[in-house]
């Protein structure tokens, strides 16, 4: 079987969900012996040095970075106001990445043409035009529904305004594309139901997240102090959300019990305001080398989201090395856990708050709960399984007339 999976960025370094999640799907299908090339957008937002990407790229039957600007400027924003096109769409159409599509097109015979998420959609007409491909795309989230609670959420009445339009073109662009493929990949039942509620009539595929459980040790962490981490990409406006709430109502009430606390915040892109909020208790680091290694002897993660779609892969890989877990309910859609069995759920400041005092009051819960999260992984949640149950999918859906 030959697949080209498009991406509007190179998925490495894996520090984050979304590098995480498309590099699960490039390993898992190389690893299956799918004759798979890639062809990347290498982003002004998320450059990367392409010398620097590891071996697993030189296994790919065909690896192309085009660079695309799609910097965020002043002035095209503007004039976007003026238009009915999505901004946030169009800040990945790139007339350079849609010529080497052509020539990639024109030079093989794909059975699958696998675009990961909705910012490769401008591209399927000329998929349609030099290819005979099914079309697949993998729904990383729900993309407008993430906009419409940062809306909710904005206080400032300008800026809630101007989200406001972003998320209605696109909510707009979303749905009147919505049966544009061959073959849907959904992560979660949450939204699979949400898309067929939107009147999606293309077939769906529930396919979530996999973990490769050879690669990730158990390691939970329940040594004295028990600290406190938050792992995620710092440009992504939900993890700021999140980060916000984190440091303004609920840290001010876990001190004020737990005095000596330590919260660890890491990743990319973090910006420098964050930095400032350091003292005895807050330790900012901003990214990190190894996102594994710096979550080995931490022992809360704390996944405060407020806003977002789809998965949390950073959930699933804490819960693979046995990590205790709270988070909101956002979180943890999807994810077929059990309140206080896996993982600790709160949707307030206050209950989000008691819930990690709990913890730290009885760290016996910290091996409980890991060993539970962990063994939820391996039976539900395993790479190998979940990507040969896809290709069979995928053989069908090539067979079909």
């Amino acid at each position: 079987m030959k697949i080209l999976q498009l991406v509007n960025r190179i998925p490495f370094p894996l520090n984050d969900g979304g590098n995480i999640g498309v590099h699960y799907y490039t390993e898992g299908f190389l690893e299956a012996g799918i004759e798979l090339s890639m062809l990347a957008m290498n982003t002004t937002r998320h450059w990367i040095d392409i010398e620097k990407l590891p071996a697993l790229y030189s296994k790919l039957a065909y690896f192309k970075a085009v660079k695309v600007d799609n910097r965020i400027k002043p002035v095209d924003a503007l004039l976007n106001l003026f238009k009915k096109s999505s901004y946030n769409i169009d800040r990945f159409i790139s007339r350079a990445y849609e010529q080497e599509l052509i020539q990639l097109l024109q030079n093989n015979d794909y059975d699958v043409v696998q675009l990961e998420g909705l910012y490769l959609v401008p591209y399927i007409e000329t998929i349609r035009k030099y290819s005979k491909a099914k079309i697949t795309i993998r729904q990383h989230n729900i993309e407008f529904r993430i906009w419409e609670r940062l809306t909710e959420q904005a206080k400032n009445p300008l800026k809630k305004a101007y989200l406001n339009l972003l998320t209605n073109r696109l909510k707009a662009y979303e749905i009147d594309h919505k049966n544009d493929y061959d073959l849907v990949l959904t992560i979660s039942k949450e939204d699979d139901n949400f898309f067929k509620a939107l009147g999606q009539t293309s077939p769906t595929f529930l396919h979530p997240f996999g973990i490769k459980m050879t690669d990730i040790p158990f390691s939970p962490a329940s040594e004295q102090p028990l600290s406190l981490y938050h792992i995620g990409a710092m440009d992504w406006l939900p993890n700021q959300e999140s980060v916000n709430w984190l440091l303004r109502n609920v840290m001010p009430l876990v001190i004020e019990k737990m005095p000596d606390v330590k919260l660890y915040l890491a990743g990319r892109n973090m910006p420098q305001h964050y930095f400032q909020e350091q003292n005895k208790n807050i330790v900012v680091l901003g990214e990190v080398p190894d996102a594994q290694a710096f979550e080995r002897d931490k022992s809360i993660l704390v996944v405060p989201l407020l806003s977002g779609g789809g998965i949390r892969i950073k959930i699933f890989q804490a819960m693979a090395m046995g990590k205790t877990i709270v988070t909101t309910s956002i979180g943890v859609e999807g994810i077929e856990v059990e309140n206080g069995k896996e993982v600790f759920v709160a949707d307030n400041a206050a209950g989000f708050a008691e819930k990690i005092i709990e913890i730290t009051k009885h760290p016996q819960l910290i091996r409980s709960t890991g060993s539970a999260a962990r063994l939820l992984i391996e039976q539900k949640y395993n790479r190998q399984i979940l990507i040969k149950e896809l290709l069979d999918k995928y053989k069908e859906l090539i067979n079909k007339q």
